[in-house]
């Protein structure tokens, strides 16, 4: 047995170039085909703006596949999300966007362009070419690592279901703890199974083990009525996958896709039901097949009665995930109206990296979204106990800083993503390195997460992988014929 752990071989042939180019080409296709025919943009700049956007943010994702730039497509995926939430916003006419005039949403279209074009730019300068191969590292052992993995999804899904039916009584500070640690080890262990699934590497008995656990996996985080972590969860293992596999699980993401939207289309009655006093609904694990059954209902009656909904509740999954109208309210009311922020929800940042277990009294990881809902009018200090609206990464720096916070943002992230990339690259898959790099990719496409969510889920996250490392973890010689490298 080989005593290096399986890694991924993200260039290995050029038919592996081959392969992802197709993909890549295939899908452009058909989203400009898909659009062309459903797509309603209210005026010419609209569809102007959609187009630049689409096409910046999809111009890493090109550079990836064409093998331009290796490694894990940290940025790649990351930029890909402005598509959603950005780009085809102007297409569809959103309730919010459509009540801005065409050179609003063509200036908001433009500064989302630049971003992703400076983002780019600064990605692909530092992340392009080979890094020095790694000759040792910190390495899970690769004759237990499954087993670990596989325990890792079963913890997270026991988690999961206990959270729900409400059975844990801890003291809040050590219950985030042990979030972090089930979320961090169960995006870890969806990765990387999944890429040894893709690469035939699992033995039948553990593939099909597998997959029960992460359909259990996604299955117990339904009830919870927050559809992202289940999504979260199958974008993960897809990523995996098709990084082992040299090919993307086309079905599987068209019916979970398929899925989403129908589920979506039922979520706010579902809400309205069991989100009595706060957003922590109580399922017990018999109920869930009624639950879902009734969820069901309700979203094939919206369908079939194409209810429209006014209020978050009864958008559409594409009017949800927009982030545009945030973009275009700032640029109207800033500074006219409302003054820049300066820096106000970035500088309480190092107080969200004290465990609660410590400070009691720590202000919520989403107290940068409430400050930027209350600055600009959008609710009241009040209304943020219950729900909040996500503003973004993007939207987040024009609120402090204007285009200048947005251009700096910019070189941020592109480096940000391409060390990552270049640190883990050519390191086994079961190293620190990259494991490290797979918890960064599975916050790449949290697409309404402002700095201080982004910044302490990740910081607490890499606290469990580094619990992990200091158990389980061993230095080891890190080179070796077999292919073992993220390149």
């Amino acid at each position: 047995m080989s005593t290096l752990a399986p890694a991924v071989p993200v260039m290995a042939s050029p038919w592996g170039q081959i392969s992802l180019n197709r993909i890549f080409w295939f899908a452009v296709i058909l989203l400009v085909g898909v659009v062309v025919i459903t797509a309603r943009p209210q005026y010419p700049e609209s569809s102007l703006g959609a187009v630049m956007v689409g096409a910046a943010a999809l111009l890493p994702v090109w550079l990836w596949m064409a093998g331009r730039v290796i490694g894990l497509p940290l940025f790649p995926v990351y930029a890909a999300t402005h598509v959603g939430t950005y780009a085809l916003p102007l297409l569809y006419e959103h309730p919010i966007v459509s009540l801005f005039p065409a050179d609003n949403q063509l200036i908001g279209a433009a500064t989302v362009t630049g971003f992703l074009l400076l983002g780019t730019v600064t990605w692909y300068l530092i992340g392009h070419g080979t890094s020095t191969p790694v000759t040792t590292c910190l390495l899970l052992n690769p004759a237990n690592a499954d087993t670990f993995f596989l325990v890792a999804i079963a913890g997270g899904t026991l988690f999961s279901v206990a959270t729900t039916a409400n059975w844990l009584s801890m003291d809040p500070g050590l219950f985030a703890i042990v979030r972090a640690v089930a979320l961090a080890l169960g995006a870890l262990g969806c990765f990387a199974l999944s890429y040894r699934l893709g690469r035939g590497e699992l033995t039948p008995a553990r593939a099909l083990l597998f997959r029960v656990l992460i359909a259990a996996l996604i299955f117990s985080n339904v009830p919870s009525l927050l559809l992202i972590t289940a999504m979260s969860v199958i974008v993960v293992a897809a990523l995996g996958y098709t990084l082992g596999a040299r090919r993307f699980p086309w079905l599987l993401c068209l019916l979970s896709v398929l899925a989403f939207v129908f589920l979506h289309a039922g979520k706010g009655d579902m809400r309205a039901i069991y989100w009595k006093e706060d957003e922590d609904p109580t399922i017990q694990p018999l109920n869930y097949p009624s639950f879902l059954a009734e969820w069901i209902r309700r979203s094939a009656a919206n369908i079939a009665a194409g209810r429209s909904e006014t209020g978050e509740e009864g958008q559409t999954l594409l009017q949800r995930a927009s982030l545009m109208q945030l973009l275009l309210y700032e640029q109207v009311m800033t500074p006219d109206e409302v003054s820049y922020m300066n820096g106000e929800t970035y500088a309480i940042i190092p107080a969200l990296l004290i465990p609660r277990i410590f400070n009691p009294t720590k202000i919520a990881s989403h107290e940068g979204t409430y400050l930027l809902n209350i600055h600009y009018g959008f609710q009241t200090r009040e209304a943020t106990a219950t729900t909040t609206i996500g503003f973004g990464l993007l939207n987040e720096s024009y609120a402090n800083f204007g285009y200048a916070g947005v251009a700096l943002l910019a070189v941020v992230l592109g480096a940000y993503y391409a060390a990552v990339s270049r640190w883990a690259q050519r390191a086994p898959v079961l190293s620190f390195r990259s494991l490290f790099a797979i918890l960064v990719a599975s916050y790449a496409f949290q697409t309404e997460f402002a700095a201080g969510v982004y910044v302490s889920a990740l910081f607490q996250s890499t606290c469990a992988l580094l619990g992990v490392a200091a158990l389980f973890m061993r230095r080891a010689n890190c080179r070796g014929s077999a292919p073992a490298t993220l390149e």
